[in-house]
């Protein structure tokens, strides 16, 4: 057989070495790679969670403050929330006023549900048979200051839509105008936020299905 010189194997032997130890090298070099693009994919994905979680509070928490439950006067509330034309109100709880009923109108009417309520005063015939119950009554839009908002108003008492502003009074008020001859006369009601823990409590009051 024909065998390697002593140089000849000290050389291979270097070169196998230096291959070895280069090949180790580039493990690392892949491993910590890896390792990295690893933490960099884990950074990645941990800022998206962490914006996604964020973008998920933010729709969760009302865009404007006008938003929300609101009392009117005499008791009945309004749901304000974010529509196709700006910001819709809908009558979500209906209570009569026991002022200016007999007795007897006032005990007929604290045993009638929702639904038995009835928009028969509209000036529209064809509309007087639709129920009070989640009413459109309110349509606004932001107006020249950020605490008015304009739009129509629909008053069931009388069945008429006025032209008008809501004025935002403070966190939790608001005064509603509805106006006349062009805005020139206006009538004003103030209603006040339905506290969050209020509705909470109807909540978990309400019947599990």
């Amino acid at each position: 057989m024909f065998g390697l010189g002593v140089e000849a194997r000290i050389g291979f032997s270097a070169a196998i070495r230096d291959e070895s130890r280069l090949k180790a090298a580039e493990a690392d070099m892949t491993i910590c790679g890896r390792a990295m693009s690893l933490v960099q994919l884990t950074m990645v994905c941990w800022l998206g969670v962490a914006g996604l979680a964020m973008a998920q509070t933010d729709a969760l928490q009302p865009t404007s403050p006008i938003e929300g439950v609101w009392r009117a006067q005499l008791l009945s509330e309004v749901t304000i929330q974010v529509c196709e034309l700006g910001y819709c109100g809908f009558l979500t709880t209906i209570v009569v006023p026991s002022e200016g009923l007999s007795p007897e109108e006032a005990a007929a009417a604290s045993t009638m549900s929702p639904d038995d309520f009835f928009d028969y005063r509209n000036e529209d015939p064809t509309l007087r048979n639709r129920p009070m119950q989640d009413l459109h009554m309110l349509t606004l839009r932001p107006g020249d200051k950020p605490t008015i908002f304009d739009g129509e108003i629909y008053n069931p008492q009388d069945g008429k839509t006025y032209s008008g502003y809501v004025e935002l009074t403070g966190p939790d008020t608001m005064r509603l105008n509805g106006c006349v001859l062009y805005n020139v006369i206006c009538r004003g009601e103030d209603w006040v936020r339905v506290p969050q823990a209020e509705l909470d409590a109807r909540l978990e009051a309400q019947p599990q299905q």
